[in-house]
């Protein structure tokens, strides 16, 4: 089934002799570009080939190339079947979220129905032309999880900006634009294009969204984080409570009230608690807390921060028609057609139909049906599009 015939005589010459050089095999009806030296690759010539196969002899260089394919502003790039060729080195969980598979050998046998379907939604996509209107960087994340048909995954990672990692979007916007992912998300979520599935939350800096940060005891009185901390005694024959240092007499323990000599604990005297005493000479036992922000060196109190939920995001119906369409109804458009209420009137009937329900014991049925045009009727009908849509309804 492996059909060696696209071989060129000088790729498998060099295929045996090092591994610096890229060559193209044939396997299954497709032609996979393995690549091994990734100084001799432009991102735009991978349009030919149906596969990429990147060796992750070179982890580093592996990602770089892996990150800039999916930063591509070509359809026909970005949204690439990509395959890592570990050759037994571990590949990052970064790497994995974006590629397409991972792999032992050059032969993609097991992971052939995962690209066929990936190149099958491609070619879907690439039928339709598209007048999206909005932000585009919101299409190309429809489109990369509607022909992956996949979830938008977080990966925790000291490397994020955030602490987590979303890998197809954050190579896709730079650090200091990090709100306009934030921001990304939060429409998408509410437009219906994808629903958000909740994994954990993290605290980002009020300033910058950074997930970098330091969590500081300070004197209660001035702030400063300079401060030093020790024991409290108190003496048991004579009740005095004060600081260890008021005690230390060389190597012994004596009391500054009645001069004893304390020798045992528990017996003697105990260490109730600690005593801080800051760089500015305040004294104090209760400390405040503030945060320190790595990235940009924000100070703040702990209520300040920002309190982010990381969810996993999933395409909804709604988000995989506008990842085939390149349409996206605005915020409050909708269609009226004949025959039908809007969402408002039917939640007005919905409600009405619960109490008399509750009223009269009985029993009520609700259907929901949703319609799903493949991207050849899409296609058809793009000018008559809203005809279309009536005659249906």
């Amino acid at each position: 089934r492996f059909d060696r015939s696209r071989l060129t005589r000088s790729s498998q010459e060099n295929q045996s002799q090092t591994r610096e050089t890229n060559f193209v095999i044939n396997e299954f009806d497709k032609d996979i570009l393995v690549i091994r030296n990734y100084d001799d690759v432009k991102v735009q010539t991978l349009i030919a080939y149906d596969v990429v196969l990147l060796d992750y002899f070179k982890p580093t260089k592996a990602s770089e190339m892996l990150s800039q394919i999916r930063a591509s502003v070509y359809d026909e790039v970005y949204l690439k079947p990509v395959l890592i060729s570990t050759h037994g080195n571990s590949v990052s969980p970064i790497d994995i979220e974006m590629a397409d598979g991972v792999l032992n050998s050059n032969s993609i046998e097991l992971v052939l129905d995962v690209v066929e379907s990936i190149s099958e939604r491609t070619e879907d996509v690439l039928k339709v032309s598209s007048d999206f209107k909005g932000r585009k960087m919101l299409l190309k994340l429809m489109r990369f999880l509607y022909t992956r048909d996949r979830a938008l995954k977080p990966i925790p990672t000291p490397k994020s900006h955030t602490g987590f990692a979303l890998p197809f979007l954050d190579v896709n916007i730079k650090t200091e634009d990090y709100q306009e992912l934030i921001d990304l998300l939060d429409s998408a979520e509410e437009r219906g294009l994808v629903q958000a599935d909740y994994e954990d939350s993290v605290h980002l800096c009020q300033n910058c969204n950074s997930g970098f940060i330091n969590y500081r005891e300070t004197c209660s009185k001035c702030d400063t984080h300079k401060f030093k901390s020790q024991h409290t005694i108190h003496h048991f024959v004579c009740g005095y409570v004060g600081p260890e240092s008021d005690f230390l007499n060389g190597n012994n323990l004596e009391c500054p009230k009645c001069d004893r000599q304390l020798r045992h604990i528990g017996v003697d005297y105990d260490k109730p608690s600690l005593v801080m005493e800051c760089e500015n000479g305040h004294i104090f036992q209760e400390t405040a807390m503030k945060t320190f922000c790595f990235n940009c060196h924000t100070e703040a109190k702990p209520e300040d921060l920002i309190t982010y939920a990381v969810n996993t995001y999933e395409l909804t119906a709604s988000g995989s028609d506008a990842a085939i369409s390149g349409k996206v109804k605005e915020k409050g458009e909708s269609q009226d057609l004949e025959g039908f209420v809007s969402l408002m009137v039917f939640k007005t009937f919905l409600k009405m139909e619960v109490e008399r329900q509750r009223s009269t014991n009985k029993t009520s049925t609700v259907s929901y049906m949703n319609l799903m045009l493949c991207p050849k009727t899409i296609k058809k009908h793009q000018s008559d599009f809203s005809d279309f849509i009536n005659e249906i309804a």
